[in-house]
């Protein structure tokens, strides 16, 4: 997700997060967090989640849950676009990095109050994976591709435990990931939707009953889905939600399901779809529509 420069208080870290969604990352950590799992952190970037995560630890009334650490994943290789986002441009970071340098030295100094409460790990997820301990939180703002989303689910999910685990799936309303949808659509049945972080694309699910191991070792990929799946999928996700920015930035995804398939008659009539149905033309439809454009 994108910070809102709106959004911005006294006490909002710079970040691709919003001010509600760092609240809401230290109230999970310092409230409800239990200690009987790891809290992991796949996609930390800068650290304003992992920051907010640990102030939440650190008031959190339970010694064992006070005393966990903070499992932070990242490439830590600055990209382009990161220059171009809102919460990039105008601050102490912008023009820092050049695409393909290191930024891990700026995480390490930005996290450094609370660097004992935190470990990094450096490189791609898929290739590092996870050593098989339970995790009670699992953040996703990684999941950026199928292959990720494959390494995500074979990796991290197994080790969510049944009735006290939470994911937090952070770009759950972003128009680029349409198989975050696809995939949450075939294990929707042990998993509850519990919050909708309020201005930002996060969606919170409880995970209830444990996953079927086949479930979790397919290796997914665009053609195991029909059409009429991804009808549902995409209805399913909309559904989750009454609030109609939401619902539009979920059916761009749609959209951008076809793009990214190369399937572009598909895309044009679901845009118009979303049109038509009187949906809110938000900054992610007008994004998929700059895609739609420049792949025909």
């Amino acid at each position: 997700g994108e910070g809102s420069l709106f959004m911005v208080g006294s006490d909002w870290l710079l970040g691709m997060t919003t001010h509600a969604e760092q609240s809401y990352f230290e109230e999970y950590a310092r409230d409800i967090y239990l200690g009987t799992g790891a809290i992991v952190d796949l996609g930390c970037w800068l650290g304003s989640t992992t920051i907010a995560l640990a102030k939440g630890l650190a008031a959190n009334s339970s010694p064992q849950a006070r005393s966990s650490t903070i499992h932070a994943f990242d490439q830590f290789v600055w990209e382009a676009w990161m220059g171009e986002t809102s919460c990039c441009r105008g601050s102490e970071i912008e023009g820092k990095f050049k695409p393909g340098e290191s930024f891990l030295d700026e995480f390490h100094k930005r996290t450094a109050p609370w660097s004992d409460r935190i470990q990094v790990y450096t490189g791609d997820l898929c290739q590092i994976g996870w050593g098989g301990a339970p995790i009670e939180f699992l953040l996703i703002d990684a999941m950026k591709s199928w292959e990720l989303a494959n390494g995500i689910l074979r990796d991290f999910y197994p080790c969510l435990i049944p009735g006290k685990s939470y994911i937090l799936h952070q770009d759950f309303a972003h128009f680029y990931e349409p198989w975050i949808h696809l995939t949450h659509y075939r294990l929707r049945d042990y998993f509850r939707v519990v919050h909708i972080v309020p201005h930002s694309q996060s969606f919170v699910f409880e995970y209830v009953k444990k996953l079927p191991d086949e479930l979790l070792t397919a290796s997914y990929e665009p053609s195991f889905f029909s059409d009429e799946e991804v009808d549902l999928a995409f209805e399913y996700s909309i559904s989750l939600t009454s609030d109609r920015e939401t619902r539009t930035a979920i059916a761009a995804s749609k959209v951008m399901h076809f793009i990214h398939v190369g399937d572009t008659s598909k895309a044009r009539t679901e845009l118009d779809a979303i049109v038509s149905q009187g949906l809110p033309i938000t900054t992610d439809l007008q994004n998929v529509l700059a895609q739609l454009n420049q792949s025909t």
